[in-house]
């Protein structure tokens, strides 16, 4: 059996009505002594691998009646999925939202780091977006964010970025880096545990050093409940635990919710 296009049209229209039912309860319920429900989560491979283990023990101990549901995904992606209603909100790296249904706040920003085989990056406390550029890269394609960025940097310097392989996977493009097939670039919380055993080195990029924003998007018309707000300031403690106890974390900063400026998608 399959669905008619209607049919799908209506499971689509009804799962959203579900869901948003459910969201009204625990708002009602979080208005009591103990914040209680679910919040699913999209994050990208790097935010999971860098603050997924952390956050979730996080909510066990400060949150012990909320179910936080962390789904990876890669920024276009979460985006689909946040106007969807799979996802409560994404947290997604260097992607500006091009719908006019979604919010987003930058909740901190990190440099790009380039990535080699064990030995490749340790000992240069930096490398030169030029130097860099002057073999070719194992990067993802160029509908991925952290792409775009580098693409831009290379362009403001007259260059252009040449590639060995395009892959989405960031497990394969480590992999491969490993090998010694290439260097590749990632943000930080992509190579953490790596770094840690020497598996991996890293260093930033610098001259320019490219920056990638680390944004909250939700849809402007159901903003975060009480209860994904308090999990999103146990993320931004994640991270600023980061900063503050790990010498090498690759962040420039991590802002306080209070004073960030939300930012809806205006263009048609």
């Amino acid at each position: 059996m399959q669905m008619t296009p209607a049919g799908v049209l209506l499971h689509r229209s009804a799962s959203q009505i579900l869901r948003d039912v459910e969201l009204v309860r625990q708002e009602v319920m979080a208005e009591g002594k103990h914040l209680t429900g679910d919040v699913i989560i999209g994050a990208t491979p790097s935010v999971i691998a860098m603050a997924g283990a952390e956050l979730v023990n996080r909510c066990r101990e400060r949150l012990p009646r909320v179910r936080p549901r962390l789904l990876e995904g890669y920024s276009g992606y979460l985006q689909n999925w946040v106007l969807t209603g799979s996802v409560d909100i994404a947290i997604v790296n260097g992607l500006q939202p091009d719908s006019p249904r979604l919010v987003s706040e930058c909740l901190a920003v990190e440099r790009l780091f380039a990535i080699g085989p064990a030995g490749k990056f340790e000992n240069p406390p930096s490398i030169a977006l030029a130097e860099l550029l002057q073999s070719p890269l194992l990067l993802p394609s160029a509908q991925n964010p952290v792409r775009g960025l580098l693409d831009a940097g290379a362009a403001n310097l007259g260059l252009s970025v040449s590639t060995v392989l395009e892959i989405d996977s960031v497990t394969l493009l480590k992999d491969l880096v490993h090998q010694g097939l290439a260097p590749a670039v990632l943000p930080f919380g992509a190579i953490k545990h790596e770094l840690r055993t020497g598996a991996l080195s890293a260093c930033p990029i610098v001259d320019p050093e490219i920056r990638s924003d680390l944004n909250l998007i939700y849809l402007a018309d159901r903003p975060p409940t009480r209860v994904a707000a308090q999990v999103i300031e146990l993320l931004l403690e994640t991270l600023r635990r980061i900063v503050s106890d790990e010498p090498r974390h690759g962040f420039i900063e991590v802002r306080d919710r209070k004073n960030i400026r939300r930012k809806a998608n205006t263009e048609p």
